[in-house]
């Protein structure tokens, strides 16, 4: 695994040219899409679902490096920055679920879709370059998809509000990553993220005394650890890992199919009842557009370079 894709701090991604580094992450990000139908097979609330999500994942690569002998040690000048950035995940993924409570889903994850347009606004600050004008419009494509798949109801201000605190800290987490990734390990910069993101929740259900109802049920064990496991050691760390390669903004662009992967999932698993209506298939469509067109775009500038 780590010869392949460098995950160690030792050897690097470098290995792995663009289109594999993409394609490899359109496979974690169909990963990432089984959260849904995860989510719905456990019955524990968002908050301790995710805080169970954090554990098991930071457990799991910590685990994952002592059998592979990767004490990899973290830069001290990163150390509080991806602390930091661990709390941010935490905020993503704590506001994201209570978007769903405020709302829908549908409204959660079509707010989402801002994800890329905030990624152009924040990348050109934290990696000082120029603001992308074709990043720009693409991000606003990705919007009118999602929106288009959704027909979200404007009424629901407060789910929105969530949602957008949600969609800007993943776009801030996100980018910080790319910098991060460049300065160590992506398992230790995961693992941190993950551990800090989990000490975060594990306050916040203790002060809102909330642990009894933080308990799994022995049927929730499975899938937490499938979520934990592989929808969060791997698929984060990984997700961390390909920004060697690719810019944040193609990576936001390319999780911006989470949505309709994992409807696509819940239609095979749970039958009928996930069968949309034919505008959901249009926004898809323009949606899938967007990102293979930054694909083109991101090719024919590195063709003009060389």
């Amino acid at each position: 695994m780590r010869a392949r894709f460098g995950l160690g701090r030792s050897t690097s991604i470098d290995r792995v040219n663009r289109s594999q580094a993409g394609l490899l992450l359109h496979a974690t990000v169909v990963v990432f899409g089984f959260t849904g139908v995860f989510g719905k097979l456990i019955s524990l609330a968002a908050v301790p679902l995710v805080f169970w999500r954090t554990l098991i994942g930071a457990l799991g690569l910590h685990a994952w490096m002592i059998l592979r002998s990767r004490a990899v040690a973290m830069p001290r000048d990163v150390r509080w920055p991806v602390a930091l950035t661990g709390a941010l995940v935490a905020l993503h993924w704590v506001t994201f679920f209570a978007a769903i409570k405020a709302s829908t889903v549908s409204l959660a994850l079509a707010v989402m879709a801002t994800v890329p347009f905030f990624v152009a606004l924040i990348e050109p600050v934290v990696r000082r370059k120029r603001l992308d004008p074709a990043e720009l419009g693409l991000g606003v494509v990705a919007i009118v998809g999602l929106w288009w798949m959704y027909r979200v109801d404007v009424d629901q201000w407060q789910g929105m509000l969530l949602a957008l605190v949600s969609a800007f800290s993943a776009a801030l987490f996100g980018t910080l990553n790319s910098v991060w990734s460049q300065k160590a390990s992506a398992l230790a910069v995961s693992r941190l993220e993950l551990a800090v993101a989990c000490g975060v929740l594990a306050v916040w259900i203790s002060v809102g005394g909330g642990w009894p109802e933080s308990v799994p049920t022995p049927a929730d064990w499975g899938w937490l650890l499938l979520l934990g496991l592989l929808a969060t050691s791997v698929a984060f760390a990984i997700t961390v890992e390909v920004m060697r390669v690719l810019s944040p903004f193609t990576v936001a662009m390319a999780i911006n199919l989470e949505p309709l992967y994992a409807i696509l999932l819940a239609l095979v698993i749970f039958g009928e009842e996930e069968v949309m209506p034919p505008g959901f298939y249009g926004g898809a469509a323009l949606l899938i557009s967007s990102v293979f067109l930054d694909v083109w775009l991101k090719r024919r500038r590195a063709q003009r370079a060389q």
